[in-house]
């Protein structure tokens, strides 16, 4: 029991470091508006202006939102030939004014093109084998039930 412990202890550590890791991700070469529904304004300091589909947006940007507006920010990361190595998607849906971070949610990260990445694997099949275990946990070490426990008086 002690070395299911320990594996359970030691698969927990690994799950939570690869999550931090994936919230981290500050170093994305491109922040673009790719979709809305209503008018997205956008300013860096001076007046808000209508932001067209496919503008580069810059870290610190304000990104007002109205009544009925939403906006869908894709994060890229590309290779040296300027091809997609992974994305990151935060859809926008509330009026409000955001600033555009360079910190793109873990929820929204998983949306990698369809792809999963080898972290992404090991979180699940690691989430899985968890479960299996506690699930088929016979429980043999217990010293009797809870209801029984009381009688030996």
């Amino acid at each position: 029991m002690k070395k299911l412990g320990v594996a359970l202890i030691a698969l927990s550590a690994l799950s939570v470091a690869a999550a931090s890791a994936a919230q981290g991700k500050t170093d994305w070469d491109k922040i673009v508006l790719e979709d809305k529904s209503g008018n997205v304004m956008t300013s860096t300091g001076g007046d808000y202006q209508t932001a067209p589909l496919g503008k580069q947006l810059v870290i610190g940007e304000y990104m007002l939102l109205g009544d009925a507006t939403k906006a869908k920010v894709v994060y890229y990361e590309l290779d040296d030939d300027g091809k997609v190595v992974s994305k990151c998607v935060k859809d926008y849906t509330d009026p409000n004014t955001y600033i555009i971070d360079a910190v793109c949610t873990p929820g929204a990260a998983w949306a990698n093109g369809g792809a999963i990445s080898g972290t992404k694997m090991g979180l699940i099949i690691g989430a899985g084998v968890v479960g299996a275990v506690l699930i088929n946990e016979n429980g043999t070490d217990d010293e009797g039930s809870i209801s029984n426990a009381g009688r030996n008086l």
